[in-house]
């Protein structure tokens, strides 16, 4: 058991930090393009949306310093352990594959000019597929640790906070791209994958 507990708990961290990192780089570039943007909208939602990856980063690393002894941990917390990990890694390889599946993705809710509405990929599964690797990730995360704490930071932050700021940025994709979100929106649910898409 001490092996599924090390294999679940690194691949949680690991997803963890890479999935930070990630948005920092991204953040980065966003504001190296930022005049290149045709329009931008940055409000309350997206300041407080900002947060999210820098309390992912310290829950990582406040869950990585007081871990218990992987010789002391009891079957039940290694599969939870490995359970996290599994869902941590399936959160990191949604947000890869959202990257893949639109290569100019960027941080902030802002269009390009002349930028195309992006419906294959990642975005046939889900309309917002990154933020369903996000949040998969944090649910992994509270999961591998048992963490109370990173469960609640979860549900009552990470989870209403995207839920705004969808909102915001589907006020956006309507505004710009009218019929052709809306249809898009029809045959697309917004976060779980198979759910009819007109009960968003």
């Amino acid at each position: 058991m001490p092996a599924t507990f090390i294999v679940g708990f690194n691949l949680a961290v690991i997803c963890a930090f890479a999935r930070a990192g990630g948005v920092i780089v991204g953040a980065a570039r966003s504001l190296v393009q930022h005049r290149r943007f045709a329009v931008v909208r940055f409000g309350a939602v997206e300041a407080i949306t900002l947060f999210e990856p820098a309390a992912l980063a310290a829950a990582a690393y406040v869950l990585l310093v007081g871990r218990e002894s992987s010789a002391s941990v009891p079957a039940g917390d290694a599969i939870a352990a490995l359970a996290g990990g599994l869902i941590s890694l399936v959160g990191l390889g949604l947000c890869i594959w959202t990257l893949l599946s639109w290569r100019q993705l960027f941080v902030g809710h802002a269009l390009l000019p002349e930028q195309e509405l992006v419906t294959g990929g990642a975005y046939a599964l889900v309309r917002h597929p990154v933020y369903l690797g996000a949040i998969l990730i944090w649910c992994g995360l509270s999961l591998c640790f048992l963490s109370p704490v990173a469960a609640a930071v979860t549900v009552l932050y990470v989870i209403p906070v995207y839920l705004l700021y969808i909102r915001s940025e589907e006020a956006l994709m309507l505004a710009s791209f009218g019929a052709r979100y809306r249809e898009y929106r029809r045959h697309v649910p917004m976060l779980v994958p198979g759910l009819h898409a007109s009960r968003d």
